[in-house]
């Protein structure tokens, strides 16, 4: 039962992370990720327990759920800058067109 709680925390923090990365600025992605991998190298320097090679998968995997989300988010705050400024130009064209014709 408590691989399926960790799973479920693992979730609801990527879900936060992911909310929070929509909002905040980009270089604040990186901060979960710095700080995941050094969790993770305390662990594995700390613990005895379990094999290395479960705690190398976890920490590939975190890292590359984490990047992934990271880059998601990237790529939607662009096409929504992108959108905002063809909005933008399209309001100055039209703008331009007005004054031309008085």
């Amino acid at each position: 039962m408590s691989e399926l709680k960790g799973l479920l925390l693992g979730m609801a923090i990527a879900a936060i992370l992911y909310v929070l990365m929509r909002y905040l600025p980009k270089w604040f992605g990186a901060i979960p990720m710095i700080l995941f991998l050094g969790f993770m190298i305390w662990v594995m320097v700390t613990s005895v327990h379990g094999s290395l090679i479960a705690k190398l998968v976890v920490l590939v995997v975190g890292e590359s759920v984490l990047g992934t989300i990271w880059d998601e988010t990237n790529k939607q705050r662009q096409k929504r800058f992108k959108t905002e400024i063809e909005k933008m130009q399209a309001k100055d064209y039209s703008s331009s067109k007005k004054n031309k014709k008085r």
